[in-house]
Protein backbone atom coordinates (compact mmCIF):
# COMPACT_ATOMS: atom_id res chain seq x y z
CA UNK A 1 0.00 0.00 0.00
CA UNK A 2 1.29 3.17 -1.13
CA UNK A 3 1.81 5.40 2.20
CA UNK A 4 0.07 8.97 0.74
CA UNK A 5 -3.98 9.60 0.91
CA UNK A 6 -5.57 8.22 -1.63
CA UNK A 7 -8.67 9.66 -0.62
CA UNK A 8 -7.84 13.04 -1.86
CA UNK A 9 -8.83 11.46 -5.59
CA UNK A 10 -12.25 10.49 -4.87
CA UNK A 11 -14.70 12.79 -6.69
CA UNK A 12 -11.69 14.69 -8.46
CA UNK A 13 -12.16 15.29 -11.83
CA UNK A 14 -8.51 13.33 -13.36
CA UNK A 15 -8.23 13.68 -17.50
CA UNK A 16 -5.42 10.89 -18.40
CA UNK A 17 -4.70 11.75 -21.94
CA UNK A 18 -3.45 8.54 -23.79
CA UNK A 19 -5.58 6.89 -21.81
CA UNK A 20 -6.20 3.72 -23.96
CA UNK A 21 -2.45 3.27 -23.76
CA UNK A 22 -0.84 0.41 -21.83
CA UNK A 23 -0.27 2.85 -18.42
CA UNK A 24 -3.43 5.28 -19.27
CA UNK A 25 -5.62 2.48 -19.39
CA UNK A 26 -4.05 1.30 -16.48
CA UNK A 27 -4.12 4.47 -14.52
CA UNK A 28 -8.04 5.14 -15.65
CA UNK A 29 -9.13 1.94 -13.67
CA UNK A 30 -7.11 2.20 -10.96
CA UNK A 31 -8.95 5.85 -10.27
CA UNK A 32 -12.44 4.07 -11.07
CA UNK A 33 -11.97 2.43 -8.07
CA UNK A 34 -10.52 5.19 -5.86
CA UNK A 35 -13.63 7.04 -6.85
CA UNK A 36 -12.15 9.51 -9.57
CA UNK A 37 -14.60 11.38 -11.92
CA UNK A 38 -12.24 9.77 -14.96
CA UNK A 39 -11.65 11.56 -18.28
CA UNK A 40 -10.12 9.78 -20.70
CA UNK A 41 -8.79 10.94 -24.01
CA UNK A 42 -7.11 9.37 -26.67
CA UNK A 43 -6.28 9.44 -30.68
CA UNK A 44 -7.98 5.81 -31.57
CA UNK A 45 -11.72 5.27 -31.54
CA UNK A 46 -12.64 3.52 -27.84
CA UNK A 47 -16.06 2.48 -27.50
CA UNK A 48 -18.14 3.88 -24.42
CA UNK A 49 -17.62 3.49 -21.21
CA UNK A 50 -20.65 4.14 -19.16
CA UNK A 51 -18.17 5.15 -15.98
CA UNK A 52 -15.58 6.85 -17.81
CA UNK A 53 -16.10 10.05 -20.14
CA UNK A 54 -14.41 9.59 -23.05
CA UNK A 55 -13.06 12.20 -25.70
CA UNK A 56 -11.18 11.09 -29.41
CA UNK A 57 -8.60 14.19 -29.43
CA UNK A 58 -5.56 14.11 -31.21
CA UNK A 59 -3.39 17.02 -28.78
CA UNK A 60 -0.44 17.23 -31.13
CA UNK A 61 -2.88 19.96 -33.08
CA UNK A 62 -2.45 22.56 -30.15
CA UNK A 63 -7.11 23.58 -31.09
CA UNK A 64 -7.76 19.99 -30.19
CA UNK A 65 -5.33 20.19 -26.83
CA UNK A 66 -7.39 23.53 -25.56
CA UNK A 67 -10.87 22.11 -26.52
CA UNK A 68 -9.57 18.88 -24.64
CA UNK A 69 -9.02 21.10 -21.64
CA UNK A 70 -12.11 23.09 -21.93
CA UNK A 71 -14.57 20.44 -22.12
CA UNK A 72 -12.95 18.22 -19.25
CA UNK A 73 -12.27 20.81 -16.63
CA UNK A 74 -9.61 18.83 -15.01
CA UNK A 75 -8.51 19.66 -11.20
CA UNK A 76 -5.70 16.57 -12.07
CA UNK A 77 -3.99 15.57 -15.64
CA UNK A 78 -1.98 12.61 -16.14
CA UNK A 79 -0.65 13.29 -19.49
CA UNK A 80 0.64 10.17 -21.13
CA UNK A 81 0.69 10.54 -24.73
CA UNK A 82 3.34 9.63 -26.35
CA UNK A 83 4.65 7.77 -29.35
CA UNK A 84 7.03 5.29 -27.33
CA UNK A 85 8.70 3.85 -30.31
CA UNK A 86 12.43 3.26 -29.36
CA UNK A 87 14.18 2.44 -32.79
CA UNK A 88 16.71 4.23 -33.98
CA UNK A 89 15.25 5.27 -37.49
CA UNK A 90 15.49 7.94 -39.17
CA UNK A 91 11.83 8.08 -40.02
CA UNK A 92 11.25 8.04 -36.32
CA UNK A 93 12.30 11.46 -36.08
CA UNK A 94 9.08 13.49 -37.13
CA UNK A 95 6.96 11.46 -35.37
CA UNK A 96 8.61 11.45 -31.90
CA UNK A 97 8.74 15.37 -32.16
CA UNK A 98 4.81 15.18 -33.23
CA UNK A 99 3.35 13.02 -30.54
CA UNK A 100 6.06 13.56 -27.48
CA UNK A 101 7.44 17.13 -27.69
CA UNK A 102 4.51 19.22 -29.53
CA UNK A 103 1.26 17.04 -27.65
CA UNK A 104 3.18 17.72 -24.29
CA UNK A 105 3.85 21.20 -24.89
CA UNK A 106 0.41 21.91 -26.32
CA UNK A 107 -1.01 20.22 -23.10
CA UNK A 108 1.01 22.35 -21.15
CA UNK A 109 0.18 25.50 -22.66
CA UNK A 110 -3.36 24.44 -22.94
CA UNK A 111 -3.21 23.73 -19.32
CA UNK A 112 -1.83 27.44 -18.09
CA UNK A 113 -3.68 29.97 -20.37
CA UNK A 114 -7.21 28.07 -19.78
CA UNK A 115 -9.31 29.33 -16.60
CA UNK A 116 -10.01 26.44 -15.09
CA UNK A 117 -7.31 26.43 -12.50
CA UNK A 118 -5.47 22.13 -12.87
CA UNK A 119 -4.24 21.37 -9.33
CA UNK A 120 -1.22 18.73 -10.77
CA UNK A 121 0.19 18.07 -14.00
CA UNK A 122 1.87 14.80 -13.87
CA UNK A 123 3.80 13.65 -17.04
CA UNK A 124 6.22 10.87 -17.72
CA UNK A 125 10.01 11.31 -18.72
CA UNK A 126 12.05 8.03 -20.19
CA UNK A 127 15.23 6.14 -18.60
CA UNK A 128 16.68 6.38 -22.02
CA UNK A 129 17.00 10.35 -21.55
CA UNK A 130 20.53 11.38 -21.17
CA UNK A 131 22.09 12.48 -17.58
CA UNK A 132 25.24 13.24 -15.59
CA UNK A 133 27.15 16.24 -15.73
CA UNK A 134 28.29 16.04 -19.61
CA UNK A 135 28.44 19.58 -20.85
CA UNK A 136 26.57 17.92 -24.29
CA UNK A 137 24.59 14.83 -23.02
CA UNK A 138 23.62 12.83 -26.56
CA UNK A 139 20.39 11.02 -26.71
CA UNK A 140 20.60 7.70 -27.86
CA UNK A 141 17.45 7.85 -29.80
CA UNK A 142 14.67 10.14 -31.31
CA UNK A 143 12.29 9.04 -28.59
CA UNK A 144 15.21 9.73 -25.91
CA UNK A 145 15.72 13.11 -27.98
CA UNK A 146 11.88 14.07 -27.41
CA UNK A 147 11.33 13.32 -24.06
CA UNK A 148 14.31 15.12 -23.04
CA UNK A 149 12.73 18.22 -24.32
CA UNK A 150 9.43 17.34 -23.18
CA UNK A 151 10.80 17.55 -19.56
CA UNK A 152 12.45 20.49 -20.14
CA UNK A 153 9.40 22.16 -21.41
CA UNK A 154 7.63 20.50 -17.65
CA UNK A 155 10.31 21.89 -15.69
CA UNK A 156 10.26 25.71 -17.41
CA UNK A 157 6.21 25.13 -17.14
CA UNK A 158 6.91 25.07 -13.56
CA UNK A 159 9.49 27.52 -13.15
CA UNK A 160 8.29 30.01 -15.27
CA UNK A 161 4.38 29.84 -15.11
CA UNK A 162 3.68 27.73 -11.98
CA UNK A 163 1.82 25.14 -13.31
CA UNK A 164 2.49 22.12 -10.77
CA UNK A 165 4.04 20.26 -12.99
CA UNK A 166 5.04 16.72 -11.41
CA UNK A 167 7.48 14.39 -13.47
CA UNK A 168 7.93 10.87 -13.23
CA UNK A 169 10.56 8.57 -14.91
CA UNK A 170 9.36 4.72 -15.40
CA UNK A 171 11.40 1.96 -16.10
CA UNK A 172 10.74 -0.72 -18.50
CA UNK A 173 7.52 -1.79 -17.46
CA UNK A 174 5.47 -4.23 -17.85
CA UNK A 175 2.17 -6.01 -17.50
CA UNK A 176 -1.41 -6.94 -18.95
CA UNK A 177 -2.21 -4.99 -21.93
CA UNK A 178 1.20 -3.95 -23.38
CA UNK A 179 2.20 -3.99 -26.67
CA UNK A 180 2.35 -6.79 -28.59
CA UNK A 181 5.68 -6.13 -30.10
CA UNK A 182 7.34 -5.75 -26.33
CA UNK A 183 9.43 -7.97 -25.36
CA UNK A 184 7.59 -9.57 -22.78
CA UNK A 185 3.84 -10.14 -24.91
CA UNK A 186 5.84 -10.80 -27.85
CA UNK A 187 7.94 -13.54 -25.56
CA UNK A 188 5.18 -14.69 -24.04
CA UNK A 189 2.77 -14.95 -27.39
CA UNK A 190 5.43 -16.85 -29.30
CA UNK A 191 5.54 -19.98 -26.58
CA UNK A 192 1.93 -20.02 -25.94
CA UNK A 193 1.34 -20.41 -29.84
CA UNK A 194 4.42 -22.97 -29.70
CA UNK A 195 6.68 -20.74 -32.01
CA UNK A 196 10.74 -19.88 -31.63
CA UNK A 197 11.13 -16.29 -30.53
CA UNK A 198 13.17 -14.01 -32.33
CA UNK A 199 15.14 -12.09 -29.08
CA UNK A 200 18.52 -9.95 -30.45
CA UNK A 201 21.70 -9.39 -27.99
CA UNK A 202 20.46 -11.19 -24.32
CA UNK A 203 22.79 -8.71 -22.68
CA UNK A 204 21.41 -5.37 -21.60
CA UNK A 205 20.41 -4.93 -18.34
CA UNK A 206 17.19 -3.26 -17.51
CA UNK A 207 15.14 -2.25 -14.40
CA UNK A 208 12.07 -4.28 -15.48
CA UNK A 209 9.35 -2.87 -13.31
CA UNK A 210 5.32 -4.06 -12.93
CA UNK A 211 2.84 -1.96 -14.07
CA UNK A 212 0.32 -2.07 -10.93
CA UNK A 213 3.69 -0.65 -8.76
CA UNK A 214 4.26 2.03 -12.06
CA UNK A 215 0.36 2.90 -11.38
CA UNK A 216 1.16 2.86 -7.64
CA UNK A 217 4.23 5.68 -8.09
CA UNK A 218 2.37 7.76 -10.67
CA UNK A 219 -0.70 8.18 -8.21
CA UNK A 220 1.81 8.85 -5.25
CA UNK A 221 3.65 11.48 -7.51
CA UNK A 222 0.19 13.29 -7.92
CA UNK A 223 -0.99 13.57 -4.33
CA UNK A 224 1.87 13.65 -2.15
CA UNK A 225 1.67 18.07 -1.05
CA UNK A 226 4.85 18.96 -3.53
CA UNK A 227 6.79 17.64 -5.92
CA UNK A 228 9.68 19.50 -7.85
CA UNK A 229 11.95 16.65 -8.46
CA UNK A 230 12.12 14.27 -11.14
CA UNK A 231 11.34 10.40 -9.65
CA UNK A 232 12.54 7.27 -10.82
CA UNK A 233 9.41 4.32 -10.73
CA UNK A 234 11.32 0.89 -10.91
CA UNK A 235 12.74 -1.83 -8.85
CA UNK A 236 16.12 -0.61 -8.13
CA UNK A 237 17.26 -3.89 -9.69
CA UNK A 238 19.00 -4.54 -12.96
CA UNK A 239 18.57 -8.20 -14.49
CA UNK A 240 19.23 -8.71 -18.26
CA UNK A 241 16.94 -9.11 -21.27
CA UNK A 242 17.70 -13.18 -21.46
CA UNK A 243 17.15 -13.82 -17.69
CA UNK A 244 13.68 -12.66 -18.14
CA UNK A 245 13.07 -14.15 -21.29
CA UNK A 246 14.01 -17.73 -19.77
CA UNK A 247 11.96 -16.65 -16.55
CA UNK A 248 9.36 -16.67 -19.04
CA UNK A 249 10.62 -19.95 -20.91
CA UNK A 250 10.59 -21.57 -17.30
CA UNK A 251 7.25 -20.92 -16.45
CA UNK A 252 5.49 -22.05 -19.72
CA UNK A 253 8.03 -25.15 -20.04
CA UNK A 254 9.44 -24.19 -23.55
CA UNK A 255 12.58 -23.29 -23.08
CA UNK A 256 13.49 -25.23 -26.04
CA UNK A 257 11.84 -22.58 -28.10
CA UNK A 258 14.48 -19.48 -26.84
CA UNK A 259 16.33 -17.88 -30.01
CA UNK A 260 18.80 -15.32 -28.88
CA UNK A 261 21.27 -13.30 -31.28
CA UNK A 262 24.53 -11.29 -31.29
CA UNK A 263 22.90 -8.27 -32.75
CA UNK A 264 22.53 -5.00 -30.55
CA UNK A 265 20.83 -1.47 -30.96
CA UNK A 266 23.94 -0.05 -29.50
CA UNK A 267 24.20 2.74 -27.48
CA UNK A 268 21.92 0.89 -24.83
CA UNK A 269 21.08 3.22 -21.49
CA UNK A 270 21.83 1.14 -18.38
CA UNK A 271 19.61 2.65 -15.69
CA UNK A 272 18.30 1.56 -12.65
CA UNK A 273 15.53 3.38 -10.65
CA UNK A 274 16.78 4.91 -8.13
CA UNK A 275 14.85 3.30 -5.20
CA UNK A 276 16.33 5.83 -2.25
CA UNK A 277 14.91 9.04 -4.09
CA UNK A 278 11.61 7.60 -4.92
CA UNK A 279 11.25 6.36 -1.16
CA UNK A 280 12.05 9.70 0.19
CA UNK A 281 10.02 11.41 -1.75
CA UNK A 282 6.84 9.22 -2.74
CA UNK A 283 6.88 6.75 -0.31
CA UNK A 284 7.11 4.37 -3.01
CA UNK A 285 8.90 1.01 -3.23
CA UNK A 286 8.13 -1.50 -5.77
CA UNK A 287 6.35 -3.94 -4.34
CA UNK A 288 5.36 -6.98 -7.12
CA UNK A 289 8.83 -9.16 -7.18
CA UNK A 290 9.56 -10.43 -11.31
CA UNK A 291 8.93 -14.24 -11.41
CA UNK A 292 4.95 -12.98 -9.99
CA UNK A 293 4.36 -9.99 -12.22
CA UNK A 294 5.54 -12.74 -15.28
CA UNK A 295 3.18 -15.04 -13.54
CA UNK A 296 0.34 -12.40 -13.80
CA UNK A 297 1.16 -11.46 -17.85
CA UNK A 298 1.26 -14.92 -18.55
CA UNK A 299 -2.47 -15.36 -17.00
CA UNK A 300 -3.43 -12.63 -18.60
CA UNK A 301 -2.52 -13.43 -22.38
CA UNK A 302 -3.18 -17.10 -21.75
CA UNK A 303 -6.64 -16.27 -21.27
CA UNK A 304 -6.96 -14.07 -24.51
CA UNK A 305 -4.90 -16.24 -26.52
Amino acid sequence: MIPVDTVGIRDKRVLVVGGGGFLGSAIVERLLGLGARVVGASRATRPADSTVEWHNADVSDAAAAAALVEVAKPQIIFHLASDSMGGRGIDLVPASLRNDVVATVNMLHATVTNAQRVERFVMTASLEEPTGTAREPTPVSPYAAAKWATGAYGRMFRHLYGLDVRIVRPMMAYGPGQKEYKLVPATILALLRGQATSIGSGARLVDFVYVDDVVDGMLAAALVPSLDTTVDIGSGGLVTIQSVAEQIARQLGRTELLRFGDAARGDEVVRAADADHARRHLGFMAKVALPDGITRTIAWYRERL
